[in-house]
């Protein structure tokens, strides 16, 4: 097999892909839009992109403007370099794939590939097909140091269309935080662009309350997008940054513009959950998040305090006061399942939520934020409490279309 893949050089124009959570695609676009008409980096020409319902396309891009898009969009889930299109016949073997992509100088002495083939459309070759001749010539092995990334197989008819993960570990994964084994949290992308909705429904917020906190991942997205937090603050490894061209200075520049506009935030955050080893998590957690932003250096003033108990019982005036009467309140609701479960149907549970959450708005407080519906009669039970129409926007997430309602 003829593998043509040019060496890298971050100068150079390519194609690049990023993947976004579903239902996030038209938000993307226009940001995407306002980020290159107004660029941080200087640039020689405009790139160009396509966007699509789960991804985006940056074509006539170079590796510098690659990273800015990617450093300004925190709810990206992977960021790939396209290798190219190859022909699929009775012949085709990806035999020297590996060898070529290294010699490319796009896979790092240190790094591993776990292979991923999909199918679209009516393809000859399935799945289990271009599996089969991969693991013909390569098991899927770790590094000493346990670094993969992915290698995307996509076949569309005769044609396999093959990029490269240059993320490493999911995008989602934010840096060295232990999650909490006993939940099946929201994704962290998914978070971050929920949040960012509500951010412009609702900008500068003094405080966060978070009702069934669970591992906290509104918590700490809420923190990160209001700080202007986003892939070049967290504590990991990205294989982008063992390229022998990976730009450092531009990857610093980018740290700091993007926060630079959201110095001095002070901000108050109130979790609340029933289980006492999810509240001894989350405590645990905070310590180590104020660490982390305290490490930054971004001048961030981070209240954050817990409360075990069913959130129903809790009184909000109680609540409100001991945060120090905050005058504008982000407030994002992620039910849990177990709490759904127990409850018999979502549409009581939803009820009662609505109901609970009359109370905080009577508070002398400007309260917005979004509950998450996992089914129409959630949906409509909530809305039906509250009283009123609210937006709605709907995202998938773990393979539930999920209704968002933003009040």
């Amino acid at each position: 097999m003829d593998w043509k893949i040019s060496r890298f050089k971050a100068g150079q124009p390519r194609r690049w892909e990023f993947l976004l959570p579903p239902g996030s695609a038209k938000e993307t676009e226009s940001l995407l839009r306002s980020i290159l008409s107004e660029p941080f980096l200087p640039r020689t020409h405009v790139p160009e992109f396509k966007v699509f319902p789960e991804k985006f396309i940056l074509e006539k891009t170079n590796f510098r403007q690659a990273l800015e898009v990617l450093a300004r969009i925190p709810w990206v889930r992977d960021f790939r370099l396209n290798l190219g299109k190859f022909y699929l016949d009775g012949e085709f073997s990806f035999e020297d794939l590996l060898e070529q992509i290294r010699a490319s100088k796009l896979l790092p002495k240190n790094w591993e590939v776990r292979f991923h083939p999909q199918i679209r459309g009516r393809a000859e070759t399935s799945r289990e097909d271009l599996q089969s001749l991969w693991e013909d010539l390569y098991s899927t092995t770790s590094s000493e140091d346990g670094m993969q990334t992915e290698l995307n197989a996509l076949a569309i008819g005769e044609d396999l269309i093959l990029s490269l993960s240059l993320a490493g570990e999911p995008l989602f994964k934010r840096g060295n935080f232990s999650p909490l084994s006993k939940s099946a949290p929201m994704r962290e992308d998914s978070a971050s662009f929920l949040l960012s909705l509500l951010e412009k429904k609702s900008p500068n917020p003094d405080a966060v309350f978070v009702p069934f906190a669970g591992s906290g991942t509104f918590i700490w997205e809420s923190v990160a997008l209001l700080n202007g937090l986003s892939f070049p603050h967290y504590d990991r490894r990205y294989l982008f940054q063992d390229l022998e061209e990976f730009p450092a200075p531009t990857w610093e520049f980018l740290k700091k513009r993007l926060t630079e506009s959201r110095s001095d935030l002070n901000l108050r955050i109130w979790w609340n959950d029933s289980e006492e080893d999810v509240c001894s998590y989350l405590e645990e957690r905070s310590t180590q998040y104020q660490k982390f932003i305290k490490s930054l250096g971004t001048g961030t003033k981070l209240m954050m305090s817990g409360e075990l108990g069913d959130f129903f019982s809790l009184s909000p005036k109680e609540v409100w006061n001991s945060m120090g009467s905050p005058g504008k309140i982000w407030m994002p609701f992620n039910p849990p399942y177990g709490l759904r479960i127990k409850n018999g149907s979502n549409a009581g549970l939803y009820r009662h939520i609505a109901e609970k959450l009359k109370e905080w708005w009577a508070l002398s407080s400007d309260i917005s934020g979004f509950i998450l519906c996992p089914d129409e009669e959630s949906w409509s039970s909530f809305q039906k409490g509250i009283g009123n129409k609210l937006e709605t926007i709907h995202i998938t997430h773990g393979g539930i279309d999920l209704r968002v309602i933003y009040f």
